[in-house]
Order: structure tokens, then C-alpha cells, then sequence
């Protein structure tokens, strides 16, 4: 398994380095009302969401930039009751990627028609899982790469 240090000299190879310092993570947990994972938390600090791998994540900075995690995490628990633990990292056609900053699996990718179960994991379509959030930027570190030698 790859540590942290390693996918990051992959991914700046790749993407330039665009990560936020501690007070914006900070400032997300307070507005969230939860504790990030470390993994994202350390990730975060050269990639703070964008095009990568061909998944569009939000932007984990949140001032003066849209869409972003926390607006889209605040959307989501107005409009359907998305549970307190949860981070909503993108939205691809018809579909979510929400992240569990309490459970495993970290990240789930789920149908738009499943987000609604996410609270009790009954899904009706099986959701592609990542047991961290360090495994999903892996994977689309990984993704990344293939793109970018075809």
C-alpha cells in the first residue's frame, strides 16, 4: 500500500500542488460539525478538490468558490436529511460521492436514486466503496495516470 508521501510525488507529477493549510480545514470542520479523517485532512494539503481522474470533486476551499464541500454537505442535509457525518464530495451525472468521516467504508459512490438510503445502507443499485479516503484518491490518482498516457 502506498503511503501519503508517495501518492503525493504521483499526483504532482501529474496535477499542480493546490491544497489548503489547517485553518481552512479547521474552518470546514466547524462549519460541518464534524472531524475530518486524517487521511483527507493530509491529502488536502496539496489537493483540494478539482478534475482528477475524470471525476469533477468539489472544492474542499470554500470561500468564493462553487460548488464546494460545504455547501453542497449543507444543500444536501436541508434538502434530504443527509446524516451529520457525512461530506459530500461530488456529484457526477446521476450519481453521489459522499464521504463518511465515522464509518467504514470512507467513501461511497452511489446512485442519485440511493442517496436517500444512505443513512441506513440499503441501497438498491450496490455502490462502489473505498475503505479510506487515502484508497479513493489513490484510485483516482491511478485513473489520472491511464488518462494521461492514452
Amino acid at each position: 500500500m502506498s503511503s501519503v508521501e508517495e501518492i503525493y510525488e504521483r499526483y504532482i507529477q501529474l496535477c499542480p500542488e493546490n491544497g489548503i493549510d489547517e485553518d481552512v480545514l479547521r474552518e470546514i470542520e466547524e462549519l460541518l460539525q464534524l472531524k475530518l479523517p486524517d487521511d483527507f485532512r493530509d491529502i488536502a494539503k496539496f489537493y483540494s478538490g478539482d478534475l482528477l481522474g475524470g471525476i469533477s470533486c468539489f472544492a474542499f476551499a470554500y470561500k468564493d468558490i462553487t460548488p464546494n464541500i460545504v455547501d453542497e454537505t449543507l444543500r444536501l442535509r436541508n434538502a434530504i436529511k443527509l446524516p451529520p457525518n457525512f461530506v459530500v464530495l461530488a456529484e457526477p451525472p446521476n450519481s453521489i460521492i459522499i464521504m463518511d468521516t465515522q464509518n467504514n467504508p470512507s467513501v461511497i459512490w452511489c446512485d442519485a436514486t440511493d442517496v436517500e438510503r444512505i443513512d441506513t445502507m440499503s441501497f438498491i443499485s450496490p455502490p462502489d466503496t473505498w475503505k479510506t479516503f487515502f484508497d479513493f484518491f489513490t484510485k483516482l490518482v491511478e485513473d489520472e495516470e491511464e488518462e494521461q498516457l492514452e
